[in-house]
């Protein structure tokens, strides 16, 4: 008397059927996820947004300083002094200073460096102004002094750098997922790779697909990356970012 069970014509049926329903299940459970992700990044900002509000009650409606600790700007860049006083209004709970959709590349990326302070995970804008630089693109913006101008302050890392010591891009939102390339200058490999571009190539380039930008009205509105403008992102032109 034969068992009853599956002929290996069957099984091969059953292998290749789950294998086609699988591909097509993968890009709509990928875009969920992504979507899911820049849902948070916004909801990050907006406690962001409410800890800068905050900071101004108690201090003229200024905001915090946007530069580093050599006085200089760079936007995802925060000078120790001025992380310690947006961290005291967070109850030191610093995840909300961090996209957690974009991967973090070691070494200063998410840390510390004594010289130049602490990199965060969004461009911080709050800079009365940032004139075009001939290293950069030929447009210069004017970032709000105050809480009380309605103006963008914070946006989603899409932030590339070529500058002397490395070579950075982010995209924190792309069709895979985040992406974060870096390699010393003059290098063609990345310490981090999750994209075929180079380091230093455009969050464009890389496969960025838009981001978060929040106001100080509280706004926090997504933008895909083709709105989005290129500006300088650095005081000295090495960087560049889209917001």
């Amino acid at each position: 008397m034969s068992s009853a069970g599956f002929t290996l014509l069957e099984l091969l049926a059953v292998i290749f059927i789950s294998g086609v329903l699988m591909a097509l299940l993968f890009p709509a459970l990928s875009a969920a996820k992504e979507k899911s992700r820049r849902s948070v990044c916004g909801d990050n900002e907006h406690q962001f947004l409410l800890v800068l509000t905050m900071y101004g009650a108690d201090n003229n409606e200024l905001l915090p300083a946007a530069t580093d600790n050599q006085g200089d700007y760079h936007s995802i860049v925060l000078s120790s002094l001025t992380f310690s006083n947006i961290l005291d209004y967070t109850y030191n709970e610093s995840n909300i200073l961090y996209c957690p959709n974009l991967l973090q590349a070691v070494g200063p990326m998410g840390g510390y460096n004594p010289k130049i302070g602490y990199t965060i995970g969004y461009s911080y804008l709050a800079v009365e102004d940032l004139p075009p630089s001939p290293k950069g693109p030929g447009i210069g913006w004017s970032g709000p002094l105050k809480t009380t101008q309605p103006k963008e302050v914070i946006a989603d890392a899409n932030y590339w750098s070529r500058n002397s010591d490395q070579s950075l891009t982010l995209a924190p939102h792309t069709s895979g997922g985040s992406v974060a390339l870096k390699a010393a200058a003059g290098s063609s490999s990345a310490s981090f790779v999750s994209s075929c571009m180079s380091p230093g190539s455009s969050s464009a380039a890389a496969g960025g697909m838009g981001g978060n930008i929040g106001s100080l009205d509280m706004s926090v509105i997504w933008r895909p990356i083709r709105s989005l403008t290129q500006y300088p992102a650095s005081q000295d032109g090495t960087a560049n970012g889209n917001w």
